[in-house]
């Protein structure tokens, strides 16, 4: 212990960093400047013993949609049966012909007309359909008011709570976490920037002067003050053994008849701390931390996934997707749901307008459109189960004889 210079019982002057995040909750006894400069030796250090982030890892971008020939064909059946239709007002086909297995003729007259007009029809009716998913967007008096803009709280809700409980969840996130072996891995890093930062001499004299600085801020404290005169009030210096007894006596006599109690008060108020013979024993812990946290290893990876699940699970991912969503408008919402299914919803839509076609052959001939499509369509889905065995016979193939070079490796 040794007594402080003026100078050490100045206030120093404290400089305002702009990166310091706003001041927590003070603890009693600790003021603004004793924060202050905690924070300023967090922020010093934190950044040298963090890990280095890595470069998260790139999300494959959705590559833009382009119309496969199909589409580009489907988009032009309107615009035919349209013409076609057109067309069929002024000039439609005349005559018939006779196929080998009827008796009678087929009437060819009004055939362009019927099947123009079941093709507009099955077109306009699927894209009708589809708008009125999303319009009108405001409730109307006879016209009501589009699917999705009329069910937004029930969409957004169940949305909300189908990507809470199959995609985005606290145990997910925790596997995950488990999984990538991130904690281990960041764990290996600090240990290794906590190597290299206890060997620094400017690390261990801000260590030193920080504890130095707050154990005298503990003992010039008034809670500290007012206790330790509190226990030196009640001593009773009176009633002490002979050989003590003499020794006051002869300090009063020496000193004048000021109380004893007081003196030790002034004494006390005029301590300070020094570090000076705890510096080698705060230097060995120091050395001796990361090996200490290399033997611990388990124990800190389990303590940090486990204040990461504390963490997560004070978060209530439902609301916050719902929240999210809810600040979608319709404009938005309805963007959302086209630029993610625009090709679906386009191939729906044209492929009303062929269906359309199909139908008029259907009114114009019943049984051989029944034949001819049955038979198409069975030739279709035979060759579509054909190459899927295919394909999948090759992979299998493929990863026979991966197992066998690894093997044989």
């Amino acid at each position: 212990m040794s007594t402080p210079s003026p100078r050490d019982n100045q206030p120093e002057a404290v400089e305002t960093s702009t990166n310091l995040r706003p001041p927590a909750p003070k603890p009693a006894g600790i003021g603004d400047y004793d924060m202050e400069r905690l924070l300023r030796f967090v922020e010093k250090w934190g950044r040298r013993l963090a890990p280095n982030p890595e470069p998260p890892s790139e999300v494959p971008s959705v590559p833009d949609a382009r119309p496969s020939f199909l589409l580009l064909i489907l988009r032009l059946l309107p615009y035919i049966c349209a013409a076609g239709c057109g067309a069929s007002l002024v000039w439609d086909f005349q005559g018939s012909f006779v196929l080998p297995w009827r008796s009678e003729p087929i009437q060819l007259e009004g055939i362009l007309r019927m099947i123009t007009v079941t093709g507009l029809v099955g077109f306009g009716a699927n894209w009708l359909a589809i708008k009125m998913l999303f319009y009108p967007r405001k409730k109307r008096p006879l016209l009501g008011q589009g699917l999705i803009p009329s069910r937004k709280a029930r969409i957004v809700m169940k949305l909300g709570e189908q990507i809470s409980k199959e995609i985005i969840n606290s145990e997910l996130i925790v596997e995950q976490i488990r999984d990538s072996g991130l904690i281990s891995q960041h764990r290996r890093k600090l240990t290794g920037s906590l190597r290299n930062v206890v060997h620094n001499e400017e690390f261990k004299g801000d260590i030193i002067e920080l504890c130095q600085h707050y154990v005298n801020q503990f003992l010039r404290s008034p809670e500290f003050q007012t206790r330790v005169k509190d226990f030196v009030r009640g001593i009773d210096f009176e009633n002490v053994g002979l050989v003590e007894g003499g020794i006051l006596r002869m300090y009063k006599a020496f000193t004048g008849d000021q109380d004893i109690s007081d003196r030790l008060q002034e004494v006390i108020e005029s301590m300070s701390f020094r570090m000076d013979r705890y510096e080698d024993r705060l230097t060995e812990y120091l050395r001796g931390l990361p090996e200490a946290l290399e033997e611990q290893s388990n124990a800190v990876e389990d303590y940090a996934l486990a204040a990461i699940v504390f963490l997560i699970e004070q978060v209530n991912i439902q609301n916050v997707i719902i929240s999210n969503l809810e600040r979608f408008d319709e404009v938005r919402l309805e963007r959302l749901l086209w630029r993610s299914t625009s090709d679906q919803l386009q191939y729906i839509q044209y492929l009303g307008c062929f269906l359309g076609l199909i139908g008029g052959l259907f009114i114009w001939l019943p049984a051989e459109s029944i034949v001819a499509t049955v038979t198409v369509g069975g030739l279709v889905w035979g060759l579509d189960v054909f190459i899927m065995r295919m394909q999948a016979s090759a992979a299998a193939s493929s990863d026979d004889l991966d197992a066998s070079t690894g093997t044989d490796s």
